[in-house]
């Protein structure tokens, strides 16, 4: 069925184009590739970028979920470079989709590349790190909704 425009609008082409969450989440992972590369233990450094330990684990089960499933080797942007791989582009698609639980926004990016099962599980898990995530703050000129 491929992408529709929506879901390749989900996905953007540099740090900058992503929520202050998404680029926090794209910086711990490439912490994480990297750390796995070097045979250091990557969770440390993941759960100070992200402020969590628990998000931390999460991310980790996302990616160890991802590494059984995606077709080819997961390609990374060095952790200081604004601009996002392919892959990770895709990565915050994935992650927008499953944060608004739309699940056929995150089929449509997936489905050619990924079976049924991998979508669901990886969906999953990425839906639970939108529910672990600091809700967004007001910035100035920005009216907060009243609690309650």
């Amino acid at each position: 069925m491929g992408i529709w425009w929506q879901d390749l609008i989900d996905r953007p082409a540099d740090l900058w184009s992503a929520t202050l969450f998404e680029a926090k989440l794209v910086v711990a992972l490439r912490i994480a590739v990297f750390a796995h590369k070097s045979g250091a233990d990557p969770a440390p450094h993941v759960s100070a970028r992200l402020g969590s330990i628990a998000l931390s684990n999460q991310l980790s089960l996302v990616l160890e979920a991802m590494g059984q499933v995606w077709p080819e080797p997961f390609g990374v942007s060095r952790p200081c470079c604004g601009r996002l791989s392919p892959d990770e582009a895709m990565f915050v698609g994935m992650v927008r989709s499953a944060m608004r639980g739309n699940r056929a926004s995150f089929d449509r990016q997936t489905r050619e590349m990924i079976a049924e099962d991998g979508r669901t599980l990886i969906y999953n898990l990425m839906w639970q790190i939108g529910r672990m995530a600091p809700a967004p703050r007001a910035t100035a000129g920005q009216v907060r909704p009243r609690e309650g």
